[in-house]
């Protein structure tokens, strides 16, 4: 455990000290703030919009902030975490092959399971920072927006929701980036086989449209994004517990039988 720490804070001193942690964040922040004034903007037009009669006043109530701003927020910045986290996880274990630094470390007294969650928290850690600069908007408008009846502008139990499942999202893009960045010497090949795999889980219903019986199945079954839903609408469900676990325990698996490779390549 004590390993597996020493490398995270080496690795965090890196991400810090490189843009890599910076450009992620701010990539995140500036396509946030653009969704998030974009879905704010939406709702203002179509509330001004409706009628000032008692069956306006119940749409505009339906027309919550929550479902309408902050879900759409959250369902749009999740395309974003996917796509930062190849460019987060690329050079964990590439570019320590690259320098032939990986071998040095498996001669220590430093196991390929620390190797591996030391690094992976790493990014993990990172991967939640960019969350929580997302959560910074429901919370603007809980201070700056009432709900349609006076109440609270935001729903907090459906927003803590969603950011759990943007973080296990998070999680899993990490977990599959680590992975294959243990399969390759090159950075620029681990971030872009990392953001093909994960562009596939998220778009995988796009290839069964019309389909209809087991193969639609199985593709929402394997959708990162129809797993996503769920979250957004405020439920945590089993099954979609278990899809973002079961990617991050594979890809730390695979990932540390990679390293453990490596001590005998």
């Amino acid at each position: 455990m004590r390993s597996a720490l020493a490398i995270t804070r080496k690795e965090l001193q890196v991400y810090f000290t490189t843009p890599a942690a910076y450009v992620a964040l701010m990539v995140v922040a500036f396509f946030a703030a653009q969704i998030f004034a974009g879905s704010l903007e939406a709702y203002r037009a179509l509330a001004v919009r409706l009628p000032a009669s008692e069956e306006g006043q119940r749409a505009l109530a339906q027309l919550n902030l929550t479902d309408f701003v902050v879900a759409r927020l959250f369902a749009q910045v999740a395309l974003f975490l996917l796509v930062t986290a190849p460019f987060l996880s690329m050079r964990l274990l590439a570019e320590e092959r690259r320098a032939r630094t990986l071998e040095l470390l498996l001669t220590s007294p430093v196991r390929p399971a620390a190797i591996v969650a030391g690094k992976y928290l790493a990014a993990l850690l990172v991967s939640a920072a960019c969350v929580a600069v997302v959560a910074a908007f429901p919370a603007i408008l809980s201070l700056f927006a009432k709900g349609a009846r006076g109440g609270p502008a935001v729903e907090w139990a459906t927003v803590a929701t969603g950011l759990l499942g943007l973080l296990l999202l998070g999680a899993m893009c990490v977990a599959v980036g680590l992975f294959v960045s243990a399969l390759t010497e090159s950075v620029v090949v681990a971030a872009l086989l990392s953001l093909v795999a994960l562009l596939a889980l998220w778009l995988v219903t796009l290839f069964t449209v019309g389909a209809e019986g087991p193969l639609r199945e199985i593709a929402a079954g394997l959708s990162a994004s129809e797993h996503l839903a769920a979250f957004l609408q405020g439920r945590v469900e089993l099954a979609d517990l278990v899809y973002y676990l079961s990617f991050v325990i594979l890809g730390l698996w695979l990932a540390e039988r990679a390293v453990e490779g490596r001590r005998w390549a």
